[in-house]
């Protein structure tokens, strides 16, 4: 493929469709008119496609008689924040807005579909996957439980996300753990409620409460390895209805982020020891609810992508040695079954922080998506 005349071209035409799509935001699995958006650019390049998921859409470009087959995926979906800034573009959707660069991931997938229908320099096939419920909805679950790798045999997938703080320009490819799990518990702590005056005939939940958030938050100190990572965050604590009763039971929720699965299994061991111990001490009973929402993101294969990039933007425009990020992402999924590496691209050391009301997708780097994307192929295909 010789991309770069092709990419100029296309730069202007898909920074307007990408501001379009800023502002119609959709939330979750709900992606609707963006899918049909999509849809229609695909029918325009000729470009075979089909449903898949729940409001996800995954399209196949093929050429020649080479039987590997290489995957992009990215995002589509919002959230419901209420956009802070001021441009013409902003969301015109109350309370939503792409304040994660899901209008930029989805348009820059797009534009390189345009450049595929222009280019098809390779031997193979190339899916290019447009994923709704990134956000917490379980959009790539729901993909691959719609039979993703049974109807396709899917060599490598990538994936990238732009990444506010890094420069515009850069790539950043991790070699093993990209991104986080995450974990999500809720302990329901009951004793027995009663007037606020007369403690000693109640078995009061929150004294308990206060003993098991102290002892959550010693579990990163004091039982992960200091050479390993993790958080451990309390989110909300919510119990009692009124000032001067006590309340039979109160709920705490919280969050855990690890890097690796055997870090991940000792912090869900603790948090039980926990809860269970203090409950014991206090004579209250602890009901523990935990649920692993997403895997650890694990590169499997940064050399290929690292080649890539190095082809892209040059060598010193490739970041390896950045620590792995704390948030998590749903292509985790996706990794348990094939192999793939997840980049981030630089939105700007002046960007807005993801998930903040004033993020705006950095336009500027949508020729660095594609060439990344246009060296992927080559390296591949």
């Amino acid at each position: 493929m010789r991309p770069d005349p092709d990419i100029s071209a296309l730069v202007a035409e898909y920074t307007a469709l990408r501001r379009q799509l800023h502002q119609h935001p959709e939330i979750g699995l709900e992606t609707v008119q963006t899918v049909s958006f999509v849809k229609s650019k695909l029918d325009e390049y000729g470009i075979q496609y089909e449903d898949i998921g729940v409001n996800s859409l995954l399209a196949s470009i093929s050429n020649g008689k080479g039987d590997i087959t290489v995957a992009f995926r990215v995002d589509m979906d919002g959230l419901e924040i209420s956009e802070k800034n001021d441009f013409a573009h902003k969301s015109q959707v109350e309370g939503r807005m792409h304040a994660c660069g899901h209008d930029g991931h989805c348009t820059s997938l797009l534009a390189f579909a345009a450049l595929l229908s222009r280019n098809k320099e390779f031997n193979g096939t190339v899916l290019l996957l447009f994923q709704s419920g990134e956000e917490g909805h379980e959009g790539a679950l729901r993909v691959i439980e719609d039979g993703l790798f049974e109807k396709y045999k899917v060599d490598y997938l990538f994936g990238y996300h732009a990444m506010p703080g890094v420069e515009t320009g850069k790539i950043v490819v991790h070699k093993g753990a990209c991104m986080a799990s995450e974990d999500r518990f809720e302990i329901l702590v009951t004793g027995k409620s009663g007037h606020a005056s007369m403690p000693h005939v109640c078995n009061e939940p929150f004294a308990a409460v206060a003993d098991i958030i102290k002892g959550l938050q010693t579990i990163i100190v004091r039982k992960v390895p200091s050479h390993e990572r993790g958080v451990v965050s309390i989110t909300q604590v919510h119990g009692g209805s009124l000032r001067n009763g006590i309340p039979d039971s109160v709920l705490v929720q919280g969050n855990v982020r690890t890097n690796n699965e055997s870090t991940q299994n000792l912090i869900e061991k603790n948090v039980k020891q926990i809860a269970d111990g203090v409950a014991t001490m206090y004579g209250v009973e602890a009901e523990l609810d935990y649920v692993r929402k997403h895997p650890v993101l694990v590169n499997t294969v940064p050399g290929m992508a690292i080649s890539a990039a190095k082809r892209a933007v040059g060598n010193e425009n490739v970041i390896t040695d950045m620590e792995s990020s704390m948030a998590a992402e749903d292509f985790a999924f996706f990794m348990q079954h094939t192999k793939g590496c997840y980049v981030w691209i630089g939105n700007g050391t002046d960007s807005a922080p993801l998930h903040n009301s004033r993020f705006d997708y950095n336009d500027e780097i949508l020729p660095v998506v594609l060439r990344f994307f246009a060296e992927v192929v080559r390296e591949i295909l």
